[in-house]
Parts: C-alpha cells; structure tokens; sequence
C-alpha cells in the first residue's frame, strides 16, 4: 500500500526534517435568520479558511535555522502564515516537532509589517532530554532533565470582508520552554537562564511517596522584531 505524499505546509521540511503528517484544519463560519415563529428560514455559509498544522521527525542531527514567525507560503492553493513551532524533547524519546499557521490573505506578497526569526535549534537523532536555544543550564549532583518541550509562537491579526481575510500581521512573539528534572541525590537542581531567556515560573518541587522528587519550571524569551522590516 502506498501512502499519500504529505505536502509541507510551511517549507521547513528538508534535510533535518521529515513532514509526517499535515492537517488542514478547514472551518467555516455560519450565519441564519429566523421568521417571526423563530422557525429558521435563511442560511449562509462563508469565509471558509484553513488553519493548517504539520507534524515532523528528525531524520538527521542538524540545526534548524532561518525559521521565521511571520513567514508566508502557498499551500494547498492558500497563502498562509506561520504562527507557532514546537520542539518536544524527553528522556528516553526522539525529538518531535509540529508547526502551525493560519490562512491569510490571497493578496500577501510573503512579507508582512514585522516577522520574527526563531533562533537556531541544533536537534538530533538522540532520544535525550535536550537544552536548546541555550535557553538554561541546570546544576545539582544526582539532578537529570526528564523534559524539554520549546514552543515558539506569535499572534497573528487579521482584517476580513465577509469572513476572508484582506491584510493581516504578527506581532507579540514568544519562545518559552517547560521542564521537568528528577533529583535522585540530596541536592535540589538549579535552574540558570541562558541569554535573554528568563525564568517566568520558578522551579517547584513534587515529593510523592515512594517515589523520587521532581521539579517543573518555565522559561520564556522575548522575540525581537526582524530588523529589515518596516513597522508600517
């Protein structure tokens, strides 16, 4: 049996990644009148748009780079946009990475008032728990990264006429990474920031019975803003 070929919604499929899997996502809005027994008499449907989501495998240890929230590429006849990529690492599991977007306008020439580059990400075939983007270090004897899971993300606002989009642009871009860590020896871990991440909820501690202790935390990066573009 062959399987359908699955199309990258997003161009950052290549040699690191391999597509996997892809979602269109299509929804539509509706709109109805009612006559004066409130029986229902009229409907409209309109402004049908894609919202499509893709899932990767690393395929060969490398870097991703270049990757910009803000992008727009055509898939399936629509100009989209992206809007968010996940970077899921664990102990014990390969790395997984899903990327998603919305439809924008036919019109979008592929620049947009602000994009956001998302800085390089070196991932590999490994099944580690990873530190990425030199997002933090983490200390303590007997302390071992269970989790790393990074998402990227940027909000995305857009004029329509009739449910169809005819401009849009991003702004508010994040990084921010959740971690859990397992402390097997006397010491609790600590949790530097790397760069200009910085710790938007600190390290907490869950103790249960019979059991080792293990401490989740967050870490989050403002974005800036892609010098070569306007702010019009």
């Amino acid at each position: 049996m062959a399987f359908a070929t699955k199309t990258d919604p997003f161009g950052i499929a290549g040699e690191v990644l391999e597509c996997v899997a892809v979602s269109d996502n299509n929804s539509a809005s509706l709109v109805e009148a009612h006559d004066e027994d409130g029986t229902l008499v009229a409907k409209e449907v309109f402004g049908a748009q894609i919202a499509p989501s893709a899932d990767y495998k690393v395929k060969k240890s490398g870097t991703l780079e270049d990757i910009v929230l803000g992008a727009v590429t055509t898939y399936s006849t629509k100009r989209v946009v992206l809007t968010g990529l996940s970077v899921n690492t664990s102990a014990g599991g390969e790395t997984t990475v899903t990327a998603s977007g919305e439809e924008v306008e036919a019109s979008s020439d592929g620049t947009c008032p602000a994009t956001y580059t998302i800085p390089d990400i070196a991932v590999g075939v490994c099944h580690h728990a990873k530190i990425l983007a030199s997002a933090f270090t983490l200390s303590g004897s007997g302390c071992y990264l269970q989790t790393a899971n990074y998402n990227f993300g940027c909000a995305c606002g857009k004029a329509t006429k009739d449910g169809v989009p005819i401009a849009h642009g991003v702004y508010e871009a994040y990084g921010e990474v959740q971690v859990e860590i397992i402390q097997t020896g006397s010491t609790p871990p600590t949790l530097t920031a790397g760069g200009n991440w910085f710790i938007s909820s600190p390290l907490s501690q869950t103790n249960p019975d019979a059991d080792y202790p293990t401490w989740s935390a967050t870490l989050r990066l403002h974005l800036a803003k892609d010098s070569a573009q306007s702010s019009s």
